[in-house]
Formats: structure tokens, sequence, C-alpha cells
């Protein structure tokens, strides 16, 4: 079999693998028809440099992916998404996961700083008294995490950069669509998150917490353990624990008291009050509820009622709309400075440096400016500390 052949079934595995027509693929290409298409998946006719890294693109794989014998390919890193459901979306959106994961761990190399071992940096879990205690373990893992990050008493706004910066994990937001809300992965390239940027701000929040109890406790559970609904109950018990854990990391127990006890009047507090809080710590008005629960502030009766009314559903629909503006968070402030750094110390290419933030090249002086740069200038001088 010719090299051109092994390509093109592979291509073509590509292609059907996510449900991708010829014709699709072709228009995608810029082809004038599928034929061209289809001859260089049947081998007949050799593909090109430019229309091998397109179709590497519109795959979401590396162009060397076509090009190395099947025996090399390595088994791909695992993926917990939050939905177990596998579509072409999820798996595009898991592969350009996996790629900036890899791109994160050479951004690293190429600018010169120290890369973290996958786990080294986490707290180590007691995986007998996780399965013992459950639910109050698992609350006090969250608070352990809250005060080792320095989360203070806002922790959804200090999360994500703490995370990437003293965790190493990378945080990618991207428009998932109908794809799934959220997902984590762990190996040989690290820890990231993935989180659904068209989603609420305060949605995204709680993804983000709910998919770090899983990069905490990665291999603590099986996929049936996870994904499994037990009769007579919406969530596994591992995604009850997960929305534990994010609900009392993203809400300190001292700090909710305060602004509860403080919103009372007459010993009561009004839909109103709930949501102010709720928006103060950058949460649903749902997990604060739950929290309020779970602190013995509020009766579990009072909460089903509360959410089963007009009134207080018509207002969280209110704060969603006006809360839903401009374009939704993409990559890292920690991966976007990675790769500047690398660019301006001449690590990498402008042409690598745009594919790696994922810009049209033409757009990286507007990108660099943005973000406080200027590609004419010489950030390489160096300056003796006294």
């Amino acid at each position: 079999m010719t090299k051109d052949q092994l390509i093109g079934i592979r291509l073509r595995q590509e292609r059907e693998a996510l449900n991708f027509t010829l014709r699709h693929v072709a228009t995608q290409l810029g082809f004038k028809n599928y034929q061209t298409l289809s001859s260089i998946e049947s081998g007949e006719r050799p593909v090109k440099a430019w229309e091998l890294m397109k179709l590497a693109q519109t795959y979401r794989r590396g162009v060397e992916f076509f090009l190395m014998p099947r025996q090399k390919e390595q088994q791909q890193q695992k993926v917990l998404w939050r939905e177990p459901s596998r579509t072409a979306k999820t798996m595009l959106a898991e592969r350009k996961l996996l790629s900036f994961c890899q791109n994160f761990g050479r951004l690293t190399d190429l600018a010169g700083e120290a890369k973290s071992e996958p786990h080294a940096a986490l707290l180590p879990v007691d995986q007998s008294k996780l399965r013992r205690e459950q639910f109050r373990y698992v609350s006090k893992l969250a608070e352990d995490y809250r005060r080792y990050l320095d989360l203070g008493g806002r922790p959804a706004c200090a999360l994500p950069a703490a995370l990437e910066n003293r965790l190493g994990i990378l945080v990618l937001y991207l428009d998932l669509e109908d794809a799934g809300s959220a997902a984590a992965t762990s190996g040989s390239t690290g820890h990231a998150i993935l989180v659904n940027s068209a989603d609420i701000p305060w949605r995204r929040n709680y993804d983000l917490a709910h998919e770090f109890f899983h990069l905490v406790t990665w291999g603590q559970f099986s996929d049936s353990e996870i994904y499994e609904t037990p009769r007579n109950s919406k969530k596994s018990l591992v995604e009850q624990l997960a929305d534990a854990f994010a609900s009392t990391l993203l809400l300190p127990a001292d700090e909710v008291r305060e602004q509860f006890l403080n919103k009372l009047e007459d010993g009561k507090v009004t839909y109103a009050s709930l949501i102010e809080i709720a928006r103060e710590f950058d949460v649903s008005t749902d997990a604060l509820l739950w929290r309020l629960v779970n602190l013995k502030l509020l009766s579990r009766e009072e909460v089903i009622e509360a959410l089963g009314t007009r009134v207080l559903k018509e207002m969280e629909r209110e704060r969603r709309t006006k809360s839903v503006t401009g374009e939704g968070p993409y990559l890292s402030a920690r991966y976007i400075n990675l790769a500047i750094k690398a660019f301006l110390m001449g690590q990498v290419s402008k042409a690598r440096f745009a594919e790696y933030v994922g810009i049209p090249f033409s757009e990286v002086p507007l990108f660099l400016e943005k973000w406080g740069y200027d590609e004419d200038e010489d950030y390489t001088i160096a300056y003796s500390a006294t």
C-alpha cells in the first residue's frame, strides 16, 4: 500500500468518525466538487500540503496524525464529559481540548517556565474517608482547597487564575453549543478543564468548580459510578458529590451566613435579597438556596417551594438576560501570556503564534495590542537584579 493510500484511508476514517459527508468537507476546503476529496481518500490523487493542513484543522488533528505509521499512534488521553453521549461535536471539542493541552505544555517549555507534574500540586485524597464519609468529607476537602488556593471570601472571581497559576490546570472556554456543558482531562499532558463559553457567568463558575472536583478525585471512581444514575434520582452519587464540592468551594460558610443574616427582616428574607446574595458570590440562585439548606439557614421544604414559584423564576430570568452581553471568555490569561512570551522571545513564529491562540495571521498585531504589547518592541532586554 502506498503512502498516499495510507494517508487517504486515515482521512476517510476521520471524516466518517465525525459523520461528515464528502460534500461537507469538500465545501470547507473550497473544492469545486466532492470527487476531488474522494480521489484523495482513495489514494488516487496525492494530497497537497495545504490541503492536508486544512483537513487536519477540520478534523481537529495534528498533521502528524495522518503521517505517522499506525503502530506508532498513541492512545488518546481520556476526557471525562459531564454527559456520556458521544457526538461529532463532542469529539471535535474533545480533540480541540487535547490539542490545547499539548500546546500548553509546549509553550511552557518554550517560554522557559517550570512545568508542574500531573497531580503534584493537588492535595491528597483519603479514599477510605471519601467512600465512608462522602458529603462530609467532600465539603471539608472543598474548604481545604479554598484555604490552600487563597480564594478569599468571593472564590468565583479568583478560581480560574488560582487553578492555572497554583495548580497548573489549563482552563479553556469554547462555545460547545449542544456538544456538552463541561469536561475535564488528566494525563501525560497535564490537567485541563473545558467550560462552555456560551453559558451565563455563574453557570461557568459552577461548572469550573464541578469539573475541578473530578480532577481532584481523578481515578477514584469508575465510569459506571460517575455516569450511572440510581433509581429515583436525577444524578449519580459522584455527580452529587461534585455539586456539593462546587457549592462549598464557591460559597464559604461564614461569608454566606453573614450576608444572609444581614438581609433578614423580621426573621424573613425576600426573593430579591436572595438573588442579590447570589449575584454577590457570582453563583446561581439555585446553588445559593441549596447551600443555605446545607448551612441550616433555610429548610429543604422552603427551598423546594421557592424554586417552584413563578416570581423567583422570572427574577432569575431577568438577571440572566441582563448578564449575557458580549462574547464569553476563550483562552485563559496564563495560556495567552505563555504564547505571547514565547513569540516575543523568538521561540515561535508569527504564524505558529496565530495558530496557538486561534486567530488569523493578519490579526496578530491587534491581538498583541489588546494584551498590552507592541509587535515591533524588543522585549528580550534583561536587567540585572539589585
